[in-house]
């Protein structure tokens, strides 16, 4: 029969091999560690990037709404400046209408005449709402041009500092008379007046009703400069129009 046989552990070895786990795990626990906690903090570097991308979008997105939202506000506002400006402008401009002695046709400006910018504007009325060839443009501050064409709903305007333009007119307070001609510049000028007239600095000039469809007494401008003409054979007056011509948006048209 076989017999059992029993080994027996020394102490020594025991003490041997408890030493060796105590020394591993004292100098190998970092690197254990390290390779325990690498995959959490993967994890956790992914958490944190992704809640850093989605913080960042958020942001965006909300950087866009507010300035979408204020663009919005501000276009707001500014159309409603222009609505309370025109509204202002057109009360004043109904008013003159219904005190003029004039039966006038109420036009806005729609474009401007891209061979003569600043001295020729076209209108959105015409032969349908009555106006024809000739007729004088005017504004509640004055007088602005004349008709020169027509169609069926739209009229091209000739205004008063065109080089073309020419219409009698006189000084106010001295009832002298001359002739108010456009520059090539874009300026009006008041002509062939008397070497002796006594015209003044901010003298008014208006309408004397000599030429042809041009009522009398409809202001013009201001002088603000006087100066003899060539060879000392008369004076001329350099004129300010009332009217803001280079910003014309709405007029009258005297109809017959």
């Amino acid at each position: 029969m076989f017999k059992l046989i029993r080994h027996k552990f020394s102490p020594l070895i025991f003490v041997f091999l408890f030493s060796i786990s105590i020394i591993s795990i004292v100098f190998f626990k970092p690197v254990v560690l390290t390779l325990f906690l690498f995959p959490l903090k993967i994890t956790s570097s992914f958490v944190a990037d992704a809640k850093a991308i989605a913080s960042y979008r958020f942001v965006v997105n909300e950087n866009a709404a507010l300035k979408h939202a204020l663009a919005t506000t501000r276009t707001d506002a500014l159309a409603m400046v222009e609505l309370k400006r025109e509204n202002s402008y057109l009360k004043k401009l109904l008013l003159f209408k219904e005190q003029s002695p004039f039966t006038t046709v109420a036009a806005r400006v729609i474009a401007r005449d891209p061979h003569n910018w600043s001295r020729g504007v076209v209108i959105d009325k015409g032969i349908n709402q009555g106006i024809e060839t000739g007729d004088v443009v005017i504004q509640e501050a004055g007088l602005v041009g004349r008709v020169i064409e027509v169609s069926k709903s739209t009229s091209k305007i000739a205004l008063i500092n065109d080089s073309n333009s020419a219409v009698s007119a006189l000084i106010q307070r001295n009832r002298d008379e001359g002739l108010l001609t456009g520059t090539l510049l874009g300026g009006l000028v008041l002509r062939y007046l008397e070497i002796d007239s006594d015209c003044l600095m901010d003298d008014i000039v208006v309408t004397s009703g000599v030429t042809k469809n041009y009522p009398a007494s409809i202001p013009i401008g201001r002088v603000n400069a006087i100066k003899e003409g060539p060879q000392g054979l008369g004076k001329y007056c350099v004129v300010t129009p009332f009217v803001t011509l280079k910003d014309l948006e709405e007029v009258l048209v005297i109809v017959k």
